[in-house]
């Protein structure tokens, strides 16, 4: 009578819970925790990818941060290319949000055409822009020697002054229609009797936009920018298609650096370790970041 009691006894809630989640814990172990362990481990040796990996300590990463100009100079690239794309991407999708948030007819499909390039991948879009850029066939140049401006065609990818610049731009264009969303979606949940009741009181459209619009996207402002930061210390795909990095290393940025020690020079332990100050270097600006936030949401409350 006491077994059969047991058997129908009822799973504690506790056990119940751990039974829940623990086919997504299993996944996230062996996807996201073992990977994370062992390329800690890796960072830690001199690993070629086939034969087995040699324990050589902090080697690694005091090669990376003292002796290699290469990796030090690709973060300066990256800097740059991130303040680029704050202006190219969120101020300028936030401008267009401003101006294109209207039901006038035809507003619909300019925001539409807009946004368009985010449905080009990032590899589609860099190996279009290689060919519009180009030299000697690329469109830019063609249009500029027909109109007559034969002295402004440039090897826009092939010379240091004007390569990251153009990456920049090429980034702009892609995912300023992503900020541009996100921004008329806020805009749209302010009210309009806000901005009326400005009119009537004589503030100018410009003035509009600073007192009541910019304060009222504080928050999607701040969201955009991190991911502005994020992203662009993550930006791989547009540099590896439009010049590798080149020429002569000056748009080299951390990701391409690391592919290019661990797959091309087959020297993944070092590249372990230069992926791992990487996480390191984002995981610190991102905390910076949100605690200066937090702190100017306290000072204002």
């Amino acid at each position: 009578m006491a077994d059969r009691n047991n058997r129908h006894r009822p799973i504690s809630t506790g056990a119940s819970n751990l039974l829940f989640v623990a086919p997504a814990m299993l996944v996230f172990g062996l996807f996201v925790l073992w990977p994370l362990a062992s390329s800690v481990y890796y960072a830690f040796t001199s690993w070629s990818g086939y034969a087995a990996p040699d324990w050589v300590g902090l080697d690694n990463f005091r090669r990376a941060i003292f002796d290699d100009p290469v990796h030090l100079a690709s973060y300066l690239h990256v800097t740059l290319y991130i303040l680029g794309t704050l202006v190219l991407e969120v101020s300028f999708g936030l401008v267009m949000a401003v101006m294109l948030n209207s039901d006038r007819p035809g507003y619909s499909i300019m925001r539409g055409m807009f946004f368009s390039p985010m449905v080009l991948s990032m590899t589609a879009a860099g190996v279009l822009w290689a060919f519009v850029l180009d030299y000697r066939l690329g469109l830019l140049n063609s249009v500029l020697r027909g109109v007559g401006l034969q002295d402004w065609a440039q090897p826009w990818l092939s010379q240091s002054s004007t390569a990251l610049i153009a990456i920049m731009f090429v980034s702009g264009w892609k995912f300023s229609g992503f900020y541009m969303v996100i921004f008329f979606a806020a805009l749209r949940r302010i009210p309009r009797s806000i901005y009326e009741a400005a009119t009537l009181d004589g503030a100018t459209p410009v003035k509009q936009f600073f007192t009541i619009t910019l304060p009222l996207l504080r928050q999607q402002m701040l969201t955009c920018v991190l991911l502005a930061v994020t992203g662009g210390f993550a930006g791989f795909d547009l540099f590896f298609t439009m010049t590798n990095g080149g020429p002569f290393d000056t748009t080299q940025v951390p990701a391409t650096w690391i592919i290019r020690q661990g797959f091309d020079n087959n020297q993944l332990g070092y590249a372990t370790a230069m992926t791992v100050i990487l996480a390191v270097v984002v995981l610190i600006v991102s905390i910076i970041y949100l605690r200066l936030t937090e702190r100017g949401d306290h000072v204002r409350h």
